[in-house]
């Protein structure tokens, strides 16, 4: 199904294309979770020191390997590596890609500008939300082209043409975006979204370092990767990039291949995956089918997943614990119902409390996401929020500051009220991302430093209970949640008691 014919390698015997994936290093920090495509990105120890394997980046990578292109994948962030070692690697290379979010875009572009400097030779690509929302700005900065949305196929057909020298077909290659001679932007029709994710081959894990380990405080069994079995997501929530990126119609991989993939990985030596979907169980059916078919071939490794809270039951998590799944993460954003309203989340509290309840009972852990400063906010329902964070008693929480992101609503709200904001690449960046605010006053009553400081003592009031740090010792098992527990715990700890927000 993945591999290109004998006789497509002798066509493109004579002009071999190298070409380079590159997750870009920022110095801001080492840990930096970027892998989702359409951004919403986050870092540093409010997250537990996390790190993840770049799923997107090395699908992107397996696509055009399989498709017979010499194809070099770099995770510098994870490696730390300097520019005289990214030249090393990148040593005859044509074209460079890379992912980029308005919470990176300006070190991905200082990044690409230093390796220019060196390789003039080299086509830079971008792909993710900010080359989607704001390809004028991404390319300005330094890339070459811009993918917008999905960009699997686009870069498969940019490579092959880019080998073939077959320069019109470039510049009409829909889903791309460039500058014009002029300086002017030309930004070609969309390529249409991915119908049949089975086209889509499973990520190669030797291409990962064998030198690096990510760690997660969340997964508890290492080495672990993070993939995705569907695009497109179901809510039309206002502050995310999601839904209008992928779409609001979710694409499923099917069952048949999901549990195909889990073999591969485990044949690979994996021992988690963590399925980076926006929604796992957005089709119930084909999580039972995947939970079945893991259940029926024996398959024996630990699994998490993201979820929405209306799209579970009690039957289904039982049935998910049973195949493996130890941890689902839910979105919960408020405890406030107006305020859930306000931002078009599609649920309700009363579901918040069934989902937290069904997976207890089933012994399935649960990561909570919540946010402060959200459309409506005020110091009371802020203190609403945490109240339910605690009475539904997830194994984590994340606490952050609501953050406008191009190509959403509540940005495009925020723009017209106040066009400072600009891309909003410096008021998202990742050294600041949910930890500062610049424009939360213009839709909540509380302004940016004291959100600051309400995410501060969310953490601790939260994280310090002696209730909380009991049950966390009790759910101990083996060594590696042992490990989790120090090191993502001190992590967290660090950041709510330190006045950085790194």
């Amino acid at each position: 199904m993945y591999k290109i014919s004998l006789l497509d390698r002798l066509k493109s015997w004579k002009s071999l294309l190298k070409i380079a994936v590159i997750e870009p290093l920022l110095r801001t920090n080492k840990n930096i979770i970027r892998d989702v495509i359409y951004g919403c990105w986050c870092g540093g120890k409010r997250i537990g020191g996390a790190t993840v394997p770049p799923f997107e980046q090395l699908t992107i990578a397996a696509i055009l390997k399989n498709d017979g292109h010499d194809v070099v994948f770099v995770d510098a962030q994870m490696e730390q590596l300097s520019i005289d070692g990214i030249l090393q690697r990148v040593e005859g290379c044509r074209l460079v890609i890379t992912s980029t979010s308005v919470m990176t875009i300006n070190d991905d572009a200082a990044f690409v500008s230093r390796i220019r400097q060196d390789k003039p030779e080299i086509k830079f690509v971008a792909y993710g939300s900010h080359a989607t929302f704001e390809p004028m700005e991404t390319l300005k900065k330094g890339y070459d082209y811009a993918v917008q949305r999905e960009p699997e196929w686009v870069l498969r057909d940019l490579a092959r043409f880019m080998e073939d020298e077959d320069a019109e077909s470039i510049f009409n290659l829909l889903g791309l975006s460039f500058l014009d001679t002029d300086g002017s932007l030309i930004k070609n029709n969309r390529y249409p979204f991915i119908e049949d994710l089975d086209q889509i081959p499973p990520i190669d894990v030797t291409m990962l370092s064998d030198d690096y380990v990510y760690f997660n405080p969340i997964v508890r069994n290492l080495p672990y990767i993070t993939v995705s079995s569907s695009h497109g997501c179901p809510a039309k929530c206002s502050y995310c990039t999601a839904p209008f990126f992928h779409g609001t119609r979710t694409r499923f991989a099917s069952a048949a291949k999901v549990l195909s993939e889990i073999e591969h990985y485990l044949n690979s030596g994996i021992k988690e995956i963590y399925y980076r979907d926006e929604t796992f169980t957005a089709d119930r059916q084909r999580v039972v089918d995947i939970c079945n078919g893991v259940i029926e071939r024996g398959l024996r490794f630990s699994w998490i997943c993201n979820s929405r809270v209306d799209t579970i039951d009690r039957e289904l998590v039982f049935l998910m614990k049973k195949a493996g799944c130890h941890l689902i993460k839910f979105g919960a954003e408020s405890g406030n119902q107006q305020v859930l309203d306000n931002v078009k989340k599609g649920i309700t509290l009363a579901q918040s409390r069934n989902a937290f309840n069904w997976c207890r009972d089933a012994g399935i852990n649960t990561h909570a996401h919540f946010m402060v400063g959200m459309p409506g906010d005020t110091r009371e329902t802020m203190e609403e929020t945490f109240q339910f964070a605690c009475e539904s008693e997830p194994s984590t929480v994340t606490f952050g500051i609501c953050t406008p992101y191009p190509g959403t609503p509540l940005f495009r709200d925020i723009a017209r009220q106040d066009d400072s904001i600009g891309d909003g690449a410096d008021n998202a960046n990742i050294a600041r991302l949910h930890t500062e605010g610049d424009y939360n006053a213009l839709y909540c009553s509380v302004d940016g430093a004291e959100l600051n400081k309400t995410v501060k003592r969310f953490y601790r009031r939260f994280y310090l209970r002696p209730g909380y740090l009991f049950r966390s010792l009790v759910r101990i098992k083996n060594g590696n949640m042992l490990r989790n527990l120090v090191v993502g715990g001190f992590n967290v700890v660090t950041f709510a008691l330190s006045k950085k927000n790194a």
